[in-house]
C-alpha cells in the first residue's frame, strides 16, 4: 500500500532529529527548537551507526536505545489524540493507555526499520533558522535531508510545542504530507471496520515482527 511506503519515510525522518539530551539537563530546555533539532540529531545518528552490525543482530537493544532517546522530547499522548480524532473522544481510559503502548510500540519499530535501511548521517540534514521568539509556545521548524542516491533533498517540517520540559515535536509533515494525518486516515477506517481493540492487536503484531532486512540501495 502507498500510504505504508510513505509512512516509513516519514517515520524515519521524523525521529532522525528528536532531542536526544538528557531530559534533567536544564541547558536542553532552554534551547530554541532549531538548535535542539540539530544538536541532538549527530548524537542520535551517532549512536546507532557506530554500532549498526550489532543492532541488528540484537534489535531489542536498538527499541530501548530509540525509546530511551525518544519518549521523553516526544509528545506522544498529543499526538495519539490527533491521531484517533474522534475514536480517542469515544474510547474508554483503559483503550485509550493501551493504543497509546500499541502506537509507541509500532513506531518505533518503524523508526527501527528505516535507521537499519538508511544511510543517514548528521550531513544528510540541515535546519533552517528558527525565526521565532521566546513567546512562542508552538512552532514550526523547517528541514531538508538530502538522499545519498542524488535525489533531490526531502522537506521535512516539525510542529513542536513548548513543555516544562522544553520543545517537544508532536507532528512532522513530509512533501507535504503530515504523519498524523496519513495515520489518522489509515486507522480511522480500520476502527470503523473491525474496532479500536483489533487496531492494538494488529499494531501489537507489528511491532513484534522485529526489524525487516536491509534492502540494498536503501537512503
Amino acid at each position: 500500500m502507498r500510504i505504508k511506503s510513505v509512512l516509513l519515510a516519514t517515520i524515519t525522518a521524523l525521529f532522525l532529529c528528536l532531542p536526544v539530551l538528557a531530559a534533567d539537563n536544564p541547558a536542553s530546555m532552554a534551547l530554541p527548537p532549531d538548535q535542539v533539532i540539530l544538536q541532538t540529531a549527530s548524537q542520535m545518528l551517532a549512536a546507532v551507526n557506530s554500532r549498526r552490525e550489532e543492532l541488528k543482530k540484537h534489535p531489542q537493544e536498538l527499541y530501548d536505545l530509540i525509546g530511551k532517546i525518544l519518549l521523553p522530547h516526544f509528545d506522544l499522548g498529543y499526538a495519539s489524540r490527533l491521531v484517533l480524532g474522534p475514536y480517542w473522544r469515544a474510547a474508554t481510559p483503559e483503550q485509550r493507555q493501551v493504543f497509546q503502548d500499541a502506537f509507541y510500540k509500532y513506531l518505533v519499530h518503524s523508526y527501527a526499520n528505516g535507521l537499519l535501511q538508511g544511510n543517514y548521517s548528521d550531513s544528510n540534514i540541515k535546519v533552517d533558522p528558527w525565526r521565532g521568539s521566546d513567546d512562542d509556545t508552538r512552532t514550526m521548524v523547517r528541514s531538508k535531508v538530502s538522499r545519498s542516491n542524488g535525489a533531490p533533498p526531502i522537506q521535512v517540517d516539525y510542529a513542536m510545542v513548548r513543555t516544562q520540559d522544553g520543545w517537544k515535536a508532536f507532528d512532522v509533515t513530509i512533501e507535504g504530507i503530515s504523519y498524523v494525518m496519513n495515520y489518522r486516515n489509515q486507522f480511522g477506517p480500520e476502527i470503523q471496520q473491525k474496532g479500536m481493540d483489533e487496531l492494538i492487536k494488529r499494531l501489537n503484531e507489528e511491532a513484534g515482527k522485529g526489524p525487516a532486512p536491509q534492502m540494498q540501495g536503501a537512503g
